[in-house]
């Protein structure tokens, strides 16, 4: 998170922009457990959403970092 400046910022693109860094940063720290994902597919399915266990993952990554930007906006 630090250095990245452009994950606070007010304007959409430029958030994305440090979204896309905070991923690639934290690509190694945090590594989405498969059966929890699978379980994300099966629940998701329940609810009437079709999604892949690729789709699954992408999602625990990103409630990840946005956990992880809010965390620090809050704290700082």
């Amino acid at each position: 998170m630090k250095g990245n400046k452009q994950i606070y910022s007010n304007h959409k693109n430029e958030r994305i922009k440090g979204y896309k860094k905070l991923l690639t940063s934290q690509k190694e720290l945090y590594i989405p457990p498969k059966h929890i994902a699978k379980g994300i597919v099966e629940a998701m399915e329940a609810q009437g959403y079709n999604i892949d266990l690729k789709q699954a993952i992408a999602y625990m990554k990103s409630s990840y970092a946005v956990f992880d930007r809010d965390y620090y906006e809050n704290k700082r």
